[in-house]
C-alpha cells in the first residue's frame, strides 16, 4: 500500500516495527534465523501492522503506539503462511522459493512453530486480559479455517457458505482484530473499537476474495505465485465456485479432482482457461465490492480525523487492487 508513504508518522511506525521484528528474529537459532529473516525481507504489505497502527490513532494520541501487538499479529501471520505453504505444496512465496521447497516439510513446520511461539512470548508482555482472550479466540478460529480447507481438498460438493466461512476464519478475523486491538490498546471507546473490528472484517473478506481472483489471472505471477495454484491443490475458491454453474466446467473440475485423488497430476491449465472465458472472475469481483461498500458505510460513522480519510483510501486501494 504505497499511499501510506505519504503519511510519515505511519511509515515511521511501520519501519520501527520492522526493525523490532528483525531484532527478534536475529536471536533465533539456525536455520530458523536465516529462514525467517529471508521471509521477512521478501517483503509483504504488512497489512496487519499497518491497520493496527492506523486504528491506534482513534484512541488517545498521547498513548504509546502498540508495537508489541503489531509484531504479534505479523508473527502469527508469517507462521500461518509457512504452514499454509506446506499444506498447499506451494513452491513460491513472494517470488522466492518456499521454506519447505528449499529444505523440507519438517524444517518449515518447525520454523512456523518458532514464529508462533515468539508471538506468544511477546503476548506475555501485554497485561490486558481482553487482548489475550481476543487473540486466543481468533487463533482457534484460524485453526478451524485451516482444517476446513484441508478437509475439503479435491471435493466438488463445496458450497459458497463453506467458502465464506473458511475466509472468515483464515483471513478476515485476524485483520479484524488488527483494527480492533490497535484502538483498544490506546483507550478508544468500545463503540469505536468494535466498529473498527467490523471494518477490518469487511476489508479482510474483500482482500481474500481478491487474492483468490488473482490466482486465476496473469497478474498472479507478478507477485511470485504460480497461476492456478489454488485449484491445482484442490481448493475451490469463489471464481471456480461460480464457474461450476457451467456443466462442462463442473464436469472437468470433478474429473480433475478425481484424478488427483488417484495420485495423478493432470494439467490444470485448460480448466483455468475455461474459467477465465466465463464471467466468473467478474462476478467474484462483485462480491469483493459488496464487502468494501459495507466497510465504507461503517467508516463514515467514525470520528472526523485524518485516519478516517486514510481508511477511505484503503478501501479505494482495494477497489482497484490488481496485485
Amino acid at each position: 500500500m504505497q499511499f501510506f508513504k505519504q503519511y510519515t508518522y505511519l511509515e515511521d511506525d511501520l519501519q520501527q516495527a520492522d526493525r523490532m521484528l528483525l531484532n527478534i528474529l536475529s536471536t533465533a537459532e539456525e536455520p530458523t534465523k536465516t529462514l525467517s529473516i529471508q521471509l521477512l525481507n521478501a517483503g509483504g504489505k504488512r497489512v496487519r501492522p499497518l491497520l493496527c497502527f492506523l486504528s491506534s490513532y482513534f484512541g488517545r494520541h498521547d498513548q504509546a503506539r502498540p508495537y508489541e501487538l503489531a509484531l504479534i499479529l505479523e508473527l502469527i501471520h508469517m507462521s500461518s503462511l509457512i504452514h499454509d505453504d506446506v499444506i498447499d505444496h506451494a513452491p513460491l512465496r513472494r517470488g522466492i522459493t518456499t521454506i519447505h521447497e528449499a529444505h523440507d516439510n519438517q524444517t518449515a513446520v518447525f520454523a512456523g512453530n518458532y514464529l508462533f511461539a515468539q508471538a506468544l512470548e511477546l503476548l506475555t508482555k501485554i497485561s490486558d486480559q481482553r487482548i489475550h482472550i481476543i487473540i486466543s479466540n481468533t487463533l482457534k478460529k484460524l485453526s478451524i479455517g485451516e482444517l476446513e480447507q484441508l478437509n475439503n481438498r479435491f471435493k466438488i460438493n463445496y458450497s459458497l457458505k463453506n467458502y465464506l466461512s473458511r475466509n472468515r476464519n483464515k483471513t478476515a478475523r485476524l485483520i479484524a482484530i488488527s483494527c480492533q486491538l490497535g484502538a483498544l490498546t490506546t483507550g478508544a471507546t468500545k463503540e469505536i473499537h468494535q466498529m473498527l473490528y467490523w471494518i477490518g472484517y469487511d476489508l479482510g473478506m474483500s482482500y481474500q476474495i481478491i487474492d483468490d481472483i488473482l490466482d486465476f489471472t496473469d497478474h498472479n505471477q507478478s507477485f511470485g505465485k504460480l497461476k492456478g495454484q489454488d485449484l491445482l491443490e484442490g481448493h475451490l475458491t469463489l471464481p471456480s465456485l461460480i464457474a461450476l454453474k457451467n456443466k462442462k466446467i463442473a464436469a472437468d473440475i470433478d474429473n480433475y479432482f478425481y484424478q488427483r485423488r488417484q495420485g495423478n497430476r493432470p494439467d490444470v491449465k485448460p480448466i483455468i482457461t475455461e474459467i477465465n472465458q466465463t464471467d466468473a472472475v467478474g462476478q467474484a469481483y462483485q462480491y469483493s465490492q459488496w464487502y468494501l461498500r459495507r466497510a465504507l458505510k461503517k467508516i463514515k460513522q467514525l470520528p472526523e480525523q485524518k485516519e478516517k480519510q486514510i481508511l477511505f483510501q484503503v478501501v479505494g486501494f482495494l477497489m482497484k487492487r490488481k496485485y
